[in-house]
């Protein structure tokens, strides 16, 4: 068994924390997708003739965009510390999560045309 020292000791580096972090939030963003047909269909179009950078930006600024409407309405309708912490969890991602999930998107598409 391991303990949380143990563990704390073997911490890695900020660079490897940022690829799974961002690993996690484009399997998570993707199993949305992927489950609702709507939303597929829609990222198979975008990933038509695309290519991984303009995808990926695409992606990252619909995303920003809603995660700026979700900490709006949570401001308007909740309190604006409670928008606080949406905000804070949901922007700011960078461009790494949306690249891994072009990526995946534009080979789905050339698989399956």
């Amino acid at each position: 068994m391991t303990t949380l020292t143990e563990i704390q000791a073997d911490r890695v580096s900020d660079d490897v924390r940022r690829v799974i972090i961002s690993d996690w939030f484009a399997s998570e963003w993707q199993l949305v997708t992927m489950n609702d047909n709507d939303t597929y269909q829609q990222l198979m179009n975008d990933a038509e003739g695309a290519s991984v950078a303009s995808l990926s930006d695409k992606l990252r600024e619909d995303w920003e965009r809603l995660a700026e409407q979700v900490g709006e309405l949570v401001a308007d309708k909740v309190s604006e510390t409670a928008s606080l912490y949406i905000k804070q969890f949901l922007q700011g991602w960078g461009s790494l999560p949306f690249d891994i999930i072009a990526r995946e998107a534009i080979k789905t598409y050339e698989e399956t045309r």
